[in-house]
């Protein structure tokens, strides 16, 4: 094959890809971006609906209170999460009901409400769930990654980072005689006609976008690992389910168990711990778990958390904690932060705006593109 018709499938290739991935990457744009800024906007949106008057001299609502207004208002559910941040004393309590359902694949197997709560008195603020109500910004993130389509939605758009590879490694062949000048500031973009125009703006912007592409390619990726482990596919390939509801009969933790006793020895077992929330899997095993951040760190995702879990009966079972300088290289790995390299998070409002900025470059290149393509296309059948 001869180097001009090399270049003439490339180029197809390419354009091709744009066309294809140019609406769905316009609509991964515009939710990643809205994501990246998703506390700003919530807090905007929905802070006022969640004031109250701050009384420092008032003793707050107990754990143990705050778990029997979840159960009442959200009645036999597998699984409670309940607390209030306790190093912002400005922050409402809150408590969340989760319900794990049958897998499906193009639908999520997790719903859950939450209810946040003013942490004296225990006055309901705002309610909201995961069909979106009253949390349109965190609906719009579970978009960026489902396209709300569930766990089938997120292995589409694993496939559209495969593909937005492909396209990068396409162009970068296609344009790569390009990229000194344009990083140089060597090459000028000609507006006399929108074709070159449209040409000089997509290898520039194009070029620019390069590595940060990669960036997002490699940690969406990582991201969705849980596709390329055999057992995700073992819950839609067996049909061998057994009910899961039926635990719902029994509702633990059994009586006479108080969270803030427990939350009193997972403290004495971590000192350190910056104590978060209290979990209870209210079905099954019954087990609780506390939770607390035990070492900020930049590069942890999620930050390194300290448990201490107990069983139904309140007995302490385990703690699960390794510092930062104890784990192996792949398990610091494996704990990175990848949201540090996905959306700019950690260069503050600076390296977000960025992020969002660049984060419609996939869209531009694949719609300019094809454009490009496409009237190059209309001409050869013109003089043909």
């Amino acid at each position: 094959m001869s180097k001009i018709n090399l270049n003439r499938k490339l180029f197809a290739i390419h354009s091709w890809l744009g066309l294809f991935l140019g609406i769905f990457f316009l609509l991964i744009s515009i939710s990643g971006a809205i994501s990246v800024f998703r506390f700003e906007l919530n807090s905007l949106i929905y802070g006022r609906k969640m004031d109250y008057k701050l009384e420092e001299n008032r003793k707050r609502l107990s754990y143990d209170t705050i778990f029997s207004i979840a159960k009442k208002d959200f009645p036999a559910m597998p699984y409670y999460v309940c607390g209030f941040d306790e190093v912002y004393k400005n922050k409402p309590a809150f408590f969340s009901g989760v319900d794990h359902v049958e897998p499906q694949l193009f639908t999520t197997s997790m719903k859950y409400r939450i209810n946040n709560l003013n942490p004296y008195t225990g006055e309901r603020l705002l309610e909201a769930n995961s069909n979106g109500k009253n949390n349109i910004i965190d609906w719009i993130m579970g978009f960026h990654y489902s396209l709300a389509f569930g766990e089938g939605g997120e292995l589409f758009v694993v496939l559209l980072d495969f593909a937005l590879l492909a396209s990068l490694i396409t162009g970068f062949i296609f344009y790569r005689k390009h990229i000194i000048k344009v990083l140089t500031f060597k090459e000028k973009i000609k507006f006399s006609n929108w074709r070159l125009a449209t040409s000089g703006l997509h290898r520039v912007v194009g070029v620019w976008a390069l590595l940060f592409n990669f960036l997002i390619f490699g940690s969406g990726i990582y991201y969705q690992k849980k596709f390329f482990v055999e057992k995700w596919w073992d819950k839609y390939t067996h049909t061998t389910h057994e009910a899961k509801h039926q635990h719902h009969k029994i509702q633990y933790p059994l009586s006479g168990i108080s969270l803030d006793s427990l939350r009193t020895i997972a403290v004495k077992k971590f000192p350190s711990m910056k104590f978060d929330i209290v979990s209870v899997n209210s079905g099954e095993d019954g087990s609780i778990t506390a939770f607390g951040t035990a070492q900020e760190s930049m590069f942890f995702a999620y930050g390194n958390y300290a448990l201490v879990n107990f069983d139904s009966a309140g007995r302490f079972t385990n703690t699960v904690y390794t510092p930062w300088e104890k784990l192996s290289a792949s398990e610091k790995f494996d704990n990175i932060n990848f949201s540090l390299f996905h959306t700019g998070w950690a260069l503050g409002t600076v390296g977000k705006t960025i992020w969002c900025i660049m984060g419609f470059t996939p869209a531009f290149l694949s719609i300019t593109g094809f454009l490009l393509w496409y009237r190059k296309r209309k001409t050869q059948i013109k003089h043909s």
